[in-house]
């Protein structure tokens, strides 16, 4: 693993605002380091809002904004410059 693959760059990367795309729920997880359940627990606990897309059941996503200020409630350090921004 280099240091690009690390936990807190995928946190950065995610939280970032280089893009505006929203975030899955696989992404999410593997930058926190959790399953996708614990994720999906989270976004049915209405702690880390979401939406869904598709037809049926569809699929959630988080925008960046959400997930930042999830980060931030919890403390999580992500960087200053990622949070402030």
């Amino acid at each position: 693993m280099n240091a690009s693959d690390s936990p807190a760059r995928s946190l950065a990367d995610l939280a970032g605002f280089a893009s505006d795309e929203p975030l899955r729920v696989k992404e999410i997880a593997r930058a926190l380091g959790v399953s996708s359940d614990t994720v999906e627990r989270e976004v049915r606990a209405g702690r880390l809002p979401s939406y869904r897309v598709g037809s049926g059941r569809g699929t959630i996503r988080v925008t960046r904004q959400a997930f930042r200020a999830y980060l931030k409630e919890r403390g999580v350090p992500i960087g200053l410059a990622v949070l402030t921004g």
